[in-house]
């Protein structure tokens, strides 16, 4: 055999063995997003692989294979919202604005994707379903609030080193922000009674006039 064949054959053998790749990938995405979508419509107990199986196709071996079961499966789809539902706040780049303004960004494109019905269904399912998986809830808290507090602690760090802010804990003053913007809002949409947006603007406004001017009377 040629040295010139030698190397068609491994690069149609390379090329087979990326295509089945490819499709493995493809497949593996399609049973996530599908047992996402039930676990969010119908909750966590409601789901079965059965189920999942007949909406991707397949058989449930390959299933049990790869993801080791519901409980496995649903972790893949936790950590994937995680990760999706923080795309655009982590692409924001608020370093040029004054302490005011990033915050107002932070907050508004955060808040924004906590209230979306998709979002919602998922912090109940995360609720339903943490007694049971706590490192699952655990995964959920890191990559959730605990990525989006980061953000807005690294923001304020930032205005501090440039002296437009005082130097107080920024890790600190980013939780007592967060929550301030997010904790009402979340509750009350859990219950079904999603904030209209200009009450949500009104809070994060407030939220920034107390992080930066406090409630003291001016002496």
């Amino acid at each position: 055999m040629t040295t010139e064949r030698y190397d068609m054959i491994a690069d149609e053998r390379d090329a087979s063995a990326s295509r089945a790749t490819s499709k493995g990938l493809a497949r593996r995405d399609k049973i996530v997003d599908t047992a996402t979508d039930l676990f969010l419509a119908q909750g966590y107990d409601a789901v079965t692989i059965d189920e999942v199986v007949r909406v991707v196709g397949g058989s449930k071996t390959s299933v049990y294979k790869t993801f080791g079961g519901k409980e496995g499966l649903l972790s893949e789809s936790v950590q994937q919202m995680c990760t999706n539902f923080l795309i655009a706040f982590n692409q924001l780049d608020v370093s040029r604005l004054g302490p005011a303004d990033g915050l107002r960004v932070l907050g508004a494109t955060l808040m924004r994707t906590l209230l979306e019905d998709r979002h919602i269904a998922f912090q109940r399912l995360i609720i339903a379903v943490s007694g049971r998986f706590p490192e699952l809830a655990r995964v959920w808290f890191e990559s959730g609030p605990g990525r989006s507090r980061a953000a807005i602690a690294a923001f304020i760090a930032a205005k501090q080193r440039s002296g437009e802010l005082r130097p107080v804990a920024p890790d600190i003053l980013a939780i007592q922000f967060h929550d301030m913007i997010v904790t009402n809002a979340l509750y009350r949409a859990l219950m079904g009674e999603k904030p209209a947006w200009p009450e949500v603007e009104r809070w994060i406004d407030a939220a920034i006039d107390t992080l930066l001017h406090g409630c003291a009377r001016a002496s």
